[in-house]
């Protein structure tokens, strides 16, 4: 640690960060800081953006997908800088409103896309908050009667609990939206993370895949149908070979054959019918659509046939679990 600095060792100062340095050189990085300062060499720059004032008012005005957006960072660490500000201003928690802005901020939403209208619209609503005074109470499903303390500044602004403003009332409309509406919907007009609406949902019991969800759900998969979808993923698969061998498929076979235990089979009825209630049950094979299959490849049959790659797949593999000697 007294050893001379050499001339080779100061031409290094501000080239690393100190503590690499230090371990480059044997010495401890208090002793490189010392040095590099007393020579008014400056440190290496750091590989982090720094915040700036105007980003931090940014920041607080804003929900946090948009400032990373328009930031330019990610959610967590927006997250992660606004809790640190808010802290730093001596907030407790995000800013409430009033009884009367809560009034004047429902209105209908604008959305920036026709796409994002069709993403997060409700299937069941509209949905409006119980517009009581600051002060009164609301009974909460989950923790019982609670004082109203403000509402938050959402597209609905919803009741939350005096003394917390991140604990939103579960009461009402907005447990009917949790348990009807998509996490998407939820989300983004009661202005709440992905985490805190699985939570809710979590503790009202709610079903993983309700109304909202399977509409979304179906929406996808209409959206995977389109032709630009499908010559998306043609172009990607273009080439493969299947990579399963005859004794894997022999394997798998055996395997689908183990008879399934009645609880599961009981489940499974379940949740078809409410899916074939919901989206409706795809018609059944006809015998011309079953000798199509196996005489040209599995991607033009299901184009022929107007079914997913993966329908005509499935049932393929059905026709040779029932006759193994084809194909």
């Amino acid at each position: 640690m007294n050893r001379a600095w050499t001339k080779s060792e100061i031409a290094l100062l501000g080239t690393k960060p100190d503590h690499e340095l230090g371990r480059l050189l044997g010495r401890p990085g208090k002793a490189v800081w010392r040095k590099r300062r007393s020579l008014g060499i400056d440190s290496v720059p750091p590989i982090y953006r720094r915040w700036t004032a105007e980003e931090d008012e940014a920041l607080l005005s804003m929900s946090v997908d948009k400032a990373a957006k328009l930031l330019r960072r990610t959610a967590m660490a927006v997250v992660l800088r606004r809790t640190k500000v808010r802290k730093r201003l001596g907030l407790s928690g995000p800013p409430l409103l009033t009884l009367q802005e809560a009034k004047r901020r429902i209105a209908v939403p604008r959305y920036s896309s026709a796409q994002e209208h069709d993403v997060v619209k409700f299937i069941a609503g509209p949905y409006e908050p119980p517009l009581v005074p600051i002060g009164r109470w609301l009974k909460c499903k989950v923790r019982g009667l609670l004082r109203v303390g403000g509402y938050t500044n959402a597209l609905i602004p919803w009741p939350t609990a005096e003394g917390n403003a991140r604990q939103l009332i579960l009461c009402g409309d907005l447990v009917r939206a949790l348990r009807t509406e998509s996490g998407r919907a939820v989300c983004f007009h009661f202005g709440i993370s992905h985490s805190t609406m699985s939570f809710y949902r979590k503790r009202l019991e709610v079903e993983r895949y309700n109304a909202g969800s399977l509409r979304l759900q179906r929406r996808n998969v209409e959206l995977a149908r389109s032709p630009k979808a499908r010559a998306k993923m043609s172009r990607q698969r273009e080439g493969r070979k299947d990579l399963m061998r005859p004794a894997d498929r022999r394997r798998l076979w055996r395997i689908q054959k183990r008879p399934k235990p009645l609880a599961w089979r009981r489940k499974m009825e379940v949740f078809w019918r409410r899916r074939y209630a919901l989206i409706g049950k795809p018609p059944n094979w006809s015998e011309e659509e079953l000798k199509l299959i196996g005489t040209r490849p599995d991607r033009e049959v299901a184009r022929t046939l107007g079914r997913s790659l993966l329908a005509v797949k499935a049932k393929k593999f059905q026709l040779l679990k029932a006759r193994p000697g084809r194909g």
